[in-house]
């Protein structure tokens, strides 16, 4: 089997939330950060052959661009990354170390839904990082929503500000807190649904089949 390089984005982004993975028999991975506070799943190309833990995911990834042209085989113990010159082995770590989601998300009903493309994300990111602020509040009045980074212990604290709808479905009084830090999403656009109930849904609007889940902050308030 060849890694793809969707794939490969894919892993080197899940490597950011946790770095180690349990690979699952089929054509879907999935992690969550140690904290349990962000989760991600994506449908990848290749058809995994069998569960296997892999303890460094960026070691794993850097052994393979020791390959010229990668082929991966699995056996019961470890993979081989092999070309015609070059063959390297590469042991499985025991699942019973590793961190791994345990379930699904059960997402409740979305109370707002918008919709962040990869420039006003990018220049979320940005603003946080001139501002030094660690926080994203995706507040709402009378159907407009506003993106802000702020910081939640300074009222006086300089505050970057951005409308992303004028008209939302959703008329309710609302501000839904995020740490920054926590929006580990590949590039692209995403449509978000964001639960009262503290936790949110970024869904990837491109070919790629990965979705995240990221908790809020307990600062977050819904409705008057």
């Amino acid at each position: 089997m060849k890694l793809s390089q969707p794939t490969i984005d894919i892993l080197k982004n899940f490597s950011a939330i946790n770095p180690n993975l349990i690979f699952k028999e089929g054509n879907t991975i999935s992690t969550i950060a140690e904290a349990k506070n962000i989760m991600a799943s994506a449908t990848i190309e290749e058809r995994i052959p069998r569960e296997f833990g892999i303890y460094d995911l960026n070691e794993f990834l850097s052994t393979i661009t020791l390959v010229d042209d990668p082929e991966l085989d699995f056996g019961k113990d470890s993979i081989t990354v092999r070309d015609n010159a070059t063959s390297i082995e590469y042991f499985y770590s025991s699942p019973e170390v590793l961190t791994a989601p345990s379930k699904n998300v059960s997402m409740p009903k979305a109370d707002v839904k918008v919709t962040l493309t990869a420039d006003l994300i990018s220049k979320i990111k940005k603003a946080a990082a001139v501002l030094g602020h660690a926080t994203l509040q995706i507040s709402g009045k009378k159907g407009v929503v506003t993106a802000q980074i702020i910081d939640l212990k300074n009222k006086t604290a300089n505050k970057y500000s951005v409308i992303i709808d004028e008209s939302n479905a959703c008329e309710e009084t609302f501000s839904f807190i995020i740490v920054i830090g926590n929006l580990k999403m590949l590039p692209g656009d995403y449509t978000v649904s964001i639960s009262s109930k503290l936790i949110s849904h970024f869904e990837n609007n491109s070919t790629l089949k990965v979705e995240y889940w990221i908790a809020l902050e307990k600062d977050s308030t819904f409705g008057s």
